[in-house]
Order: structure tokens, then sequence, then C-alpha cells
């Protein structure tokens, strides 16, 4: 196949489409209370026409697929990036590039398994792959042609959605078939199949190139400009899927959430202006403009599925224009597993889907956006894997978005904002304090974010940071936790003017600063644990666990220095009847008072545990047992609401155990117990030494 007979298909193709467009149904669905559900019908196989196959005997279809020497030899770099897009063009996780031999089919590349050769009745391209018809089935399992075939029955697979596009050769001899398949059922649109088709031909047209090339070297001129339309087609094909991606990152999402029996608790901005001033007209249908029943409303089946990826729906509503959306989203469930609700996102595809005749333009910066998409994509890499991600993420703020410099800036103790990472300029530059107008503060406090063309002529800008900076133009991001709390403000900042925000920008900025949130979270949620570990929930204290990794340490440091060290046990007196008189809260508040007023009687290097119930434990390093009952004396005499505790003390002694100098100063202190209470009793060996009472 010549230039001139790609440019007539490709045009040919287009005016298909363009016709398609003009001739599809226009009337609006009627206006319903409460959608009702319409089951999605459409046929198990839906062929597209192509080229008449001449008839050829089958030695004749042999004699030309052999000619091509593709069997039995790996597939080139050009073959497997078709077979790529094939893919990613139908929006499935699998396809391959059969070629269909006497009695075998080669699978000569792959994307999503690894190929290998198959009978040829295994196949399931064979017998259909010559009749020359595209062939598209939604769901194998239930198309008796598949049904028992291997590779939907679970032999060799569990295919559901599949598609095949014979290879034709320029002599009308059937080759194969390019394929794509995914294990769940789903419809491709005409556009879709379209896409295949053409790739179908740029594989034909591969093989042609490369048959030509085995036969004359001389014909190289020729083979450049059919790898070149080759690829032209290829990139062509790709950009009708790519654009849609590339509008859905730059438009509003709508977010809806419902509660655990499916009613709706809260939606956003956008989901609220899509729905206008008469929110109760609006009707969500089903992607064909049919009726959606309540159940099968994105967000009932997140409840009842756990997740929603790429439901799409129509929104319509009074003196609104209807919307086309693509919903995802998951269940929400408690710790204990219980579930909670849901929330869905919901992207407004409606324009994408109108600029679909402008792909022709987007052609030219798909290797751009895609080298973007890696970059950001490594970049949220290294901010899960990193250590520290403020230590990383404004190199890669400066380097995704093409900016000069780029700054992370987070709340101070007083209220300031100050930079705790930049690039390109010092961070101790950066401090915006709490009463000082900025554009950073106003993105903080909004949550909302923030670009100006010209820094230096907006009444917010901070006049001293902008003076000592020299940036021009400047976009400004909250980095926002789940719970809406806005933790800090992301920055990129140009030399140079930018009339707007490119493009590009904000997804970088919506992404890094979504990791940023999440480590932060992560962060906090580690700290938490790693408190609630160590710390008794009532009192705050070190807890048991806590108190076990002290002594154990104190003691070893005991016995490698020579300091001393003495344990206190120590027991409120009477509580069970102070809880008897003023209730279970009253007693946990005299725990709390108490806690608070004995750390308040020693040192930071002392440690005060709960015990247990109404008794605490101190380690005090570097006492003596004499120290420890001054230490002692005072705790007694700051007991709150007039009542008293008694106390235990041990010294530690070369040889002895951690549990043995714990039940020493126990020990003491049931003999204080016995001896009246509110005392401080030592453990001195074999005798008992009590200090005086208060």
């Amino acid at each position: 196949m010549n230039r001139d007979d790609w440019l007539a298909l490709a045009r040919a193709s287009a005016q298909e489409e363009e016709q398609q467009d003009e001739r599809g149904p226009q009337a609006g669905p009627g206006q319903l209370t409460t959608p009702l559900a319409v089951p999605l019908a459409v046929p198990l196989a839906v062929p597209l026409a192509a080229p008449a196959v001449v008839p050829a005997p089958e030695a004749a279809r042999l004699a030309d697929l052999h000619g091509y020497g593709l069997l039995d030899t790996p597939a080139d770099d050009e073959l497997s990036a078709v077979v790529r897009a094939a893919a990613a063009a139908a929006g499935v996780a699998s396809a391959t590039l059969n070629l269909v031999d006497a009695h075998r089919t080669c699978q000569l590349t792959t994307v999503g398994f690894e190929g290998r050769d198959l009978d040829r009745g295994e196949a399931m391209c064979d017998p259909h792959f010559l009749d020359g018809h595209v062939l598209h089935v939604p769901d194998a399992s239930l198309d008796e042609r598949f049904a028992a075939n291997p590779w939907v029955d679970g032999r060799l697979g569990r295919v559901r959605c599949y598609a095949s596009v014979p290879l034709v050769s320029p002599a009308g001899h059937p080759l194969g078939s390019l394929c794509v398949f995914d294990t769940a059922p789903g419809v491709l649109t005409d556009q879709q199949l379209a896409v295949l088709r053409d790739l179908a031909g740029v594989l034909v047209t591969l093989f042609e190139r490369r048959r030509e090339a085995r036969r004359a070297a001389e014909q190289g001129e020729q083979a450049a400009e059919a790898r070149e339309l080759a690829v032209l087609a290829m990139a062509e094909a790709e950009a009708r899927w790519e654009l849609s991606e590339v509008v859905a990152d730059t438009i509003d999402v709508g977010l809806v959430v419902v509660d655990d029996q499916g009613q709706v608790s809260s939606t956003n901005r956008a989901v609220r202006q899509w729905q206008g001033t008469a929110p109760a007209t609006a009707v969500f249908l089903a992607a064909d403009r049919s009726p959606l029943a309540a159940e099968a409303l994105p967000w009932v089946r997140a409840l009842r599925e756990d997740v929603v990826d790429g439901a799409e729906v129509v929104l319509t509503a009074a003196g609104q224009p209807d919307r086309v959306l693509v919903c995802s989203g998951r269940a929400m469930r408690r710790g204990d597993g219980s579930l909670l609700g849901a929330v869905v996102a919901l992207n407004d595809v409606t324009e994408a889907r109108q600029r679909e005749r402008a792909l022709a333009r987007a052609h030219a910066g798909l290797a751009e956006h895609s080298r973007r998409v890696q970059a950001l994509a490594d970049a949220s890499r290294a901010l899960a894997s990193a250590e520290d991600p403020q230590d990383v993420i404004c190199g890669w703020l400066q380097e995704l978005t093409g900016a000069d410099a780029a700054y992370l800036l987070r709340p101070g103790d007083g209220g300031e904002l100050r930079a705790v990472a930049t690039s390109c300029f010092p961070a101790q530059r950066v401090v915006y304090g709490p009463e000082e107008p900025s554009l950073a503060a106003t993105t903080f406090a909004s949550s909302t974010p923030v670009f100006v063309a010209d820094v230096q002529t907006d009444p917010r800008t901070a006049r001293r940071v902008a003076a000592a900076t020299g940036f021009v133009s400047g976009a400004w991001h909250p980095v926002v936790l789940s719970g809406q709390r806005t933790v800090g403000v992301l920055g990129v900042f140009w030399r140079t003017r930018q009339p707007t925000l490119p493009e590009h920008v904000l997804p970088v900025l919506q992404t890094l600063s979504g990791e940023l949130a999440h480590a932060a979270e992560r962060a906090e949620l580690l700290q938490r644990l790693a408190q609630a570990a160590e710390r008794d929930a009532l009192t705050g204290l070190a807890n048991r666990r806590r108190w076990d990794e002290v002594i154990g340490s104190e003691v070893a440091r005991a016995a490698r220095t020579g300091t001393p060290l003495t344990v206190a046990v120590i027991d409120l007196d009477h509580f069970k009847a102070y809880n008897d008189t003023h209730g279970h809260l009253g007693g946990d508040d005299l725990l709390r008072e108490f806690a608070a007023a004995a750390q308040g009687c020693l040192r930071e290097v002392d440690t005060l545990a709960r015990w247990g119930g109404e008794e605490f434990v101190v380690a005090l390093p570097g006492c003596t047992a004499d120290d420890a009952v001054a230490v002692a004396d005072r705790i007694r005499a700051a007991v709150p609401r007039g009542q008293s505790c008694t106390i235990g003390v041990a010294a530690w002694e070369p040889g002895l155990r951690v549990e043995e100098v714990v039940a020493r100063a126990d020990e003491a202190l049931y003999r204080g117990k016995q001896g009246g209470r509110d005392v401080t009793v030592v453990h001195a060996g074999p005798a008992l030494t009590p200090s005086a009472q208060r």
C-alpha cells in the first residue's frame, strides 16, 4: 500500500466518522424524577466493513504469509509498538499480533501476557479471520462461538471483551489478526474499532516493508517512506485516545459522598454547578441516555462492589447543558471493616468528546506529553520512597513545570509561613510573618490554587520577599490533607513573565501536593501509632511497655557505669473509696491530675509510668535511696484533691535483675500500706525504713 492509498483511506475514514456523528441520535431523554434501570443492549458481534478478501487457495495464502519471513523470528520494535498502541487505544489490558500458519497460530508479539505458538484450533481468531471483517465480542463467555474456547473457559485464560481485526495482504490473502482483549466484559466504540482497523493496516504495511527490504536493498527509499507513513498513522491513532487524557487532566472534578445507605451526604462545588439552580430536576442517565436505576448509580455501585472505575453517566438538569461524566470511586470503611459510605469522583469529559476532531493538532504534542507523564510518575515514586519527601520535592517541581525556582512552605510555631525546602534560592530568604499579606498566605488560608502573571503589581504580594527574589510570575498550590486541613503551600516561579499558567503546571502541582499530603498523613499516623504504643491513654504517662524498655536500659547503664539507680512504686490511698464516692469519671480526673502533679516533681531524666489502676512506678537514675526519699515525699505532698499516696522505694544493687528491684519497691509499698498509708518506705536489704508521714 503506497502513500496515496494511505491518504485516501484516512480521508474516507474521517468522512465516515463525521457522517456517523451527524446522523447519530439527537433526541434527549425525558425528564424523570427517579431514573429507571434499562440494560445496555449491544450485539454479541459488531462487524465493520473492510476491503473484500480475494478468494485464494490455502497454499497461495501460506506462500504469501511465508514470503514475509515473520514466522519464528522475534518481532521488531515497530510491530511491538503498534500492538501496544492497539491495547492503549482499546483501553484493555492485553493485545496480540497473530499469524496463522497451516496448523498453528504464532503469537508474534503480545501485550499483557507472554505469547507462544498455539494449535490453530485453540486461537479465538480462527477461523473468522478469513472473512475479512472486524469482529467485536463484548462478552465471549456469552457467545456460543467462543464459550468453550480454552482462552475463555479458564484453561488458557478468561477472555471476556474481545476484538479481532484481520490482517489482509495487498494480494488479498488473510495472514492473521490483530486482537485486543480483557478479562472484564466491555464495549468498544466505533471510534476505537476504527483505530484498530487503522493499526491493522499499519501492521500489514510494516510486513510489506520488511518483505520489500529483503527483496532489494535498493528499495530503501521506498521503505523509508513506508516507515514514515506507518509511524505517522500509529501516532495519529494514539492521539485519538491520548487527547482525552490531556483534556481530563485540566478540567474540574466533581465529588459525591454517600452514607452507608447510599444517601447523598455531600457534593462539591462542581457537582452543584452542574445541577444548576434547580437541583431537583437533575437526573443521571446511562451512557446511552436511557434511564438509570437507583442501584446502578456509580456511588451506589461503589457501596455494593467496593470499587467503581470508569462508569460513564450523563447528567441532565433544567437550564444546564447535558454533561457526560466518567465516574470512579470506592467504598469507605471504618477501622473494624464496617461500611462507612462511598466517595466517587466525576470527571466532566463533555468537552473532550466534542474536541475529538482536534486530535490532529494534539498528535504533535504526544511525545512531550508522554515524557511529562513518565516524569510525573517517576516523581511520585521518588516522593513515596524518600525518607523525607521535603528534601526532593522542590527539585522535581522545578523540573516538571519548567519554572526557574520552587519552594515548599510550612506554618511555624508563631503563625508565620516559612520555607522548609527550596530550589535555586536560599530558604532563609522566604519567611512570611503571621500578619504580613502575601500570595502564599492567601493560598494557605483559602486552600485554593493561585496564579499571578505579574507578582510585582499584585496588591497581595509580600513586597519584601518579591524584591529579594526577583520573581515575575508565580503559581501557588495548597497541600491539603484528607480532612480539608491545609498543612503547607507549594510554589513555582518564573523570572520571565508568563501571561497564563502553562497547562501542564496545574496537574503537576495537584499531583505532587497530593503526594506530599499523603506523606504527611503517613508521618502523622506513624507518630500517633508510636505514641499510642508507648503512652497510657488516660494519663499520657509512659505505659507498661515503655516502662519495661526504660527500666531495662537504666539497669544496664547503672551496671555499666556504677551510678546509683532507685525505683519507687506509688499507690493512691483509698482510691476505691474515692471512686465509689465521686464516680469513675471523678476517679479518672484524680488520676490525670496526680500524674501531672507527680511529673512536675521529677527531673527530665526521670521516668514516671502508670503501672496499672491507681499504681505508678518511677525510675530515678543517679539517685540514691536517700535522694529518692526526698523526691517521693515531694510527690506525696503534691497529691491533689486532699488525697494521699503510699510510696515504696528500692535502690538497685549490682546483680539484681529488673524484676527483683521492682519487687523490693513493691514490698516496701505493701509494708507502708500495712503501716497506715501516706508514708514513704525504703527497702534496705533485709530491713524496711519508713519515712515520716505527712
